[in-house]
């Protein structure tokens, strides 16, 4: 028995997620459909015009026909200039349902009108069949709309029989072939939701899919370029950036400054107090500098305690200001961490291009190591200089 058993919690939670895109697919529909239906009107309001009746109950079901078609004109003319206007208009959400609503219900009213009218010369009601799998067909519905929209339209054609078909046989055959259509206009709604709920999941699946990809791909380019524990730039990434840098300063005739920074005696506070506290340590280090450079400045973590900041537009004299701010910071802001006195301090390495001057990389960096062997045989926590070869 369960197998049968409707989850109305889960069909609820689909007719809410997919709400959007049914409404806009029926607005798209409703467009291209309604302005078919009044040429055919036409077409049938000039056939049965042309007809002259041969009896009084041909003339009143001819009556009848010429009304319905007129309101049909009249009413789908209407539905049509709404879903134009509708259509481009996706915040009206309230009009574009109505209008909707009143499309499907107006059709399924005609088709079941007709059907009934027709009873006065015919026992056939093909109107209504083609009306319900037509609205089934063109429209999406709802589980639950589906069933009250046929519900309502089967009453509404028992209703009309009984007053225009007086034979009980006749009668009751077009009574169970009107339960009939109007149940395959069901089935065929159901099926029509049940592919658009399928393909719409099956969409939304993979728009997760790719905005997950596309988020891995994010992470998996982020660390390809960044240090996964500071997350500053990585050597490579940075040694990229210096590459374009050097080029736009020669070419713009500007000076720039490379500082190779190295934590004093980082190997002892391991030591003491592990690495645990030593990444602590290396994050705190990558936090102060980030604070203190410029957005125009490039700041990577060559590995272990070695970190280099690349100054651009910067003379040597700027440099050797933002050197020593730095070195300052770090001697005051680090001499407890994490309830550890570990007073940390950094050596600094400096090289530099004057504007104009040409240099390479390679240059700089030689300059800027050498500039730091030589702070840390002076005895460490101070900046040094040279000018690359």
């Amino acid at each position: 028995m369960r197998a049968w058993r409707i989850n109305w919690q889960t069909i609820a939670e689909k007719n809410r997620a997919f709400a959007p895109q049914l409404l806009e697919q029926n607005i798209r529909r409703l467009r291209l459909a309604a302005p078919w239906i009044p040429p055919l009107n036409l077409m049938h309001i000039w056939l049965f015009w042309q007809r002259q009746p041969e009896s009084a109950n041909e003339a009143l079901w001819r009556q009848g026909i010429l009304a319905a078609h007129t309101g049909m004109l009249v009413f789908f003319g209407a539905l049509a200039l709404a879903a134009w206007y509708l259509a481009s208009r996706p915040e009206l959400v309230r009009l574009r349902q109505i209008s909707v609503n009143v499309a499907v219900l107006g059709t399924l009213c005609f088709a079941a009108l007709i059907s009934a009218i027709d009873q006065l010369v015919t026992s056939n009601i093909t109107p209504l069949l083609v009306g319900c799998s037509l609205t089934a067909l063109v429209f999406l519905h709802r589980p639950l709309s589906a069933l009250w929209l046929f519900s309502l339209t089967l009453a509404l054609f028992l209703f009309g029989i009984q007053q225009t078909q007086s034979t009980p046989a006749v009668l009751l055959s077009n009574q169970v072939n009107g339960l009939s259509s109007c149940s395959i206009g069901l089935l065929l709604a159901w099926l029509q939701w049940s592919n658009f709920v399928q393909i719409n999941t099956q969409k939304q699946r993979l728009q997760d899919q790719a905005q997950l990809l596309e988020e891995q791909n994010h992470k998996l380019s982020y660390l390809a370029e960044h240090d996964p524990l500071s997350g500053l730039l990585n050597r490579r990434a940075f040694n990229g950036i210096v590459e374009r840098e050097l080029l736009r300063c020669q070419r713009t005739q500007q000076p720039l400054c490379l500082l190779l920074l190295d934590l004093d005696h980082f190997k002892t506070v391991n030591d003491r107090f592990g690495h645990p506290l030593g990444d602590v340590v290396i994050k705190r280090i990558a936090a102060l500098l980030s604070s203190q450079v410029r957005g125009l400045d490039s700041l990577a973590r060559l590995g272990g305690e070695e970190f280099m900041l690349l100054l651009v537009n910067c003379d040597r004299e700027q440099g050797l200001q933002i050197a020593e701010k730095l070195r300052q910071l770090v001697e005051t802001q680090l001499q407890e961490v994490d309830g550890k006195d570990v007073a940390v301090t950094v050596s600094i390495g400096m090289s530099y291009l004057d504007a104009g001057q040409s240099g390479t990389y390679d240059s700089l960096y030689v300059a800027s190591d050498r500039a730091l062997y030589s702070a840390k045989q002076d005895g460490r926590n101070r900046v040094k200089v040279a000018a690359p070869s």
